[in-house]
């Protein structure tokens, strides 16, 4: 199914951005159902949070979370508040009324257990592409990044237009 849209658009530039753009959403659509069964205890979203904190520098706070994951605060805590729930975490009091994520026990049990799947994963997911190509595809993500940022500060300008003309 998905060659048949490469095919479609595979014409000119301006289709292939779009195939590209359309991509992304169907890749994490796909990423997130197939992740779900790969690994039953936790949805993709809360993992991700998981992963996150385990690479985010001290202190783990909910908003530079966010930041990271690309999210308000807001979904962080919601994803966080299930976490602890489960027992993955601890949510701490910080300074400036913060709050920080803490590992518990079972969070590390966890991400050991799971890691053999996660590897799997990656190996499966990433089997057709040289040292090369991922090398090129991480640059080229770095590029896709950037133009984010643009397109954030855009709908942060259009924002601000339209509440000054309400005004």
């Amino acid at each position: 199914m998905w060659n048949e849209l490469f095919e479609k658009f595979d014409c000119d530039t301006p289709h292939r951005i779009q195939a590209v753009f359309s991509s992304i959403f169907i890749i994490q659509n796909r990423m997130q159902t197939a992740g779900e069964k790969i690994q039953t205890q936790i949805s993709m979203k809360q993992w991700l949070l998981l992963a996150m904190a385990g690479s985010c520098p001290e202190p783990r706070t909910l908003t530079n979370l966010g930041t990271l994951m690309g999210c308000s605060r807001q979904n962080v805590k919601k994803l966080a508040s299930a976490l602890e729930k489960q027992g993955y975490i601890r949510l701490l009091s910080g300074a400036n009324n913060s709050v920080q994520i803490e590992f518990t026990e079972k969070a590390f049990e966890y991400a050991a257990e799971m890691n053999e799947r996660h590897a799997q994963t990656l190996r499966l997911l990433f089997e057709d592409f040289s040292e090369e190509e991922i090398d090129q595809l991480f640059r080229l993500y770095s590029k896709l990044y950037k133009g984010l940022d643009r397109v954030e500060n855009y709908a942060k300008e259009l924002n601000d237009h339209e509440k000054s003309e309400e005004e």
